[in-house]
């Protein structure tokens, strides 16, 4: 009847579980960053989309799907009412967007492939374009845009999407 003892295991301490840590919602550093490599692309659209592609993975597009989109259509964040909010800082805008494009129509289907390319890659876009591009439509922010002279680029843009 002897009994033995079952061994304890001694140094071994319980993990707790790790908490979520919030990140902080910083549009203006995407927006930087985003705009910084943008610039640095050049003017060629494939090489625009290919750096789009491998920023997915280290900015987090889920997360600033708004901002990604009002840099590509409009050069930078807008503001509610649709002015831009940075138009006078040069260094926090980009000239590869919709708004700064050629008005032919060879143009903007470059930059209708770089969103197609941009939403298929990260499927998870699509809605936040769509929603997006409801925003730009709004009639209080058309008229805005068509003060600017872009009334004839989104209506080529859209069918091509």
């Amino acid at each position: 009847m002897n009994k033995h003892q079952k061994p304890v295991l001694t140094g071994q301490r319980f993990k707790t579980r790790k908490r979520d840590e919030k990140e902080k919602f910083e549009p203006t550093v995407f927006r930087d960053t985003l705009v910084q490599g943008l610039n640095e692309a050049g003017d060629d659209l494939e090489a625009v989309a290919k750096f789009l592609d491998s920023t997915g993975s280290r900015l987090d597009y889920r997360r600033y799907a708004d901002t990604l989109f009002d840099i590509l259509v409009a050069g930078s964040m807008l503001a509610p009412g649709g002015t831009r909010i940075d138009d006078g800082d040069k260094t926090k805008m980009t000239n590869h967007c919709v708004f700064s494009a050629n008005e032919d129509h060879e143009t903007i289907r470059n930059y209708a492939q770089v969103f197609n390319k941009l939403i298929r890659r990260y499927k998870y876009l699509e809605k936040a374009f769509e929603d997006e591009m409801k925003k730009v439509l709004q009639p209080h922010l058309l008229s805005s845009f068509l003060k600017h002279g872009w009334q004839k680029k989104m209506p080529t843009l859209l069918p091509l999407l």
